[in-house]
């Protein structure tokens, strides 16, 4: 957390200049894992270690981690509003009908907006590397008394991805050439709301005009992803939950999306198990 932050930025994780041990996670946005070379929404899971204060979720009160979540393209970020993302959902059951489906839900203008979106956004997007992505919050998170959206950026400095073939894993071939060779450094940013007009909390279809302001920094220390302890903390950290719900009361979640978020990470994290919540590096379990 970086020092000579101005007053109303300083609550939270960010009420002091610290450094918080943390774990950080890619993935990529469908239920099951995918080759790299499918397009689709690309996330950034951060869990920070030793954060005091209650968090939200029942059951992890007295957790010391902090969860922050952000996708470099989303549908939540093409749709308006939570009627509109289960619309989505029950149409792309069946890709032969979704416009017409999703049409009698939501409207022919609409349905072809979101589709459109998505396209853009999501189909003819190229991800070539993880560590050139910017990623965002998607819906905002209040930031004390105030309301944010935040944003995860490659540090200046950082090598522009070179050309690789797009095999099955070159998205993790390309952060195991990066981390042999140096730490991988992200810039953690916020946005602060103005009003309903230029950074509206309840529609998350619509960009937020707002000043981006620095606040943290992400740091990946350089390592070997394929040494087998890399490895073992690799498979420890796949094992954790994420939720952009577990926090303290200063970075609650805001807005519909982020109340139907909540039951859904719930749900996934109760079907799939998980490890406790850590105390400390290297990863022990409360």
């Amino acid at each position: 957390m970086l020092p000579d932050l101005p007053e109303h930025a300083r609550y939270g994780v960010f009420s002091a200049p610290r450094i918080f041990p943390a774990v950080v996670r890619f993935s990529n946005g469908e239920p099951a894992p995918q080759p790299d070379k499918h397009p689709e929404p690309r996330g950034i899971a951060i869990k920070l270690i030793g954060v005091p204060g209650r968090k939200l979720l029942p059951g992890k009160e007295n957790a010391v981690t902090q969860d922050f979540l952000a996708t470099s393209h989303s549908v939540t970020s093409t749709v308006r509003n939570v009627r509109q993302f289960m619309a989505f959902i029950r149409a792309s059951r069946n890709r032969w009908t979704t416009i017409v489906t999703l049409a009698r839900a939501v409207g022919a203008g609409e349905a072809l907006r979101i589709l459109n979106a998505l396209v853009s956004t999501v189909v003819l997007s190229k991800v070539r590397s993880m560590v050139t992505e910017q990623f965002s919050g998607t819906a905002p998170i209040k930031l004390g008394p105030y309301a944010v959206k935040f944003t995860v950026r490659p540090a200046a400095g950082t090598e522009a991805t070179t050309s690789r073939p797009l095999t099955n894993n070159f998205l993790r071939d390309d952060l195991a050439d990066r981390l042999r060779k140096a730490e991988v450094v992200f810039d953690f940013l916020v946005q602060f709301y103005v009003d309903d007009t230029r950074t509206p909390i309840e529609d998350t279809s619509i960009a937020w005009d707002a000043p981006l302001l620095k606040v943290a920094q992400v740091r990946i220390p350089s390592c070997d992803l394929d040494d087998p302890h890399t490895n073992a903390l690799s498979e420890a950290v796949d094992k954790l939950s994420f939720s952009p719900w577990h926090a303290t009361d200063d970075h609650r979640p805001l807005g519909n999306v982020m109340r139907a978020r909540r039951v859904a990470y719930e749900a996934s994290s109760a079907l799939r198990g998980h490890s406790p919540e850590p105390t400390g590096l290297p990863l022990t379990g409360s």
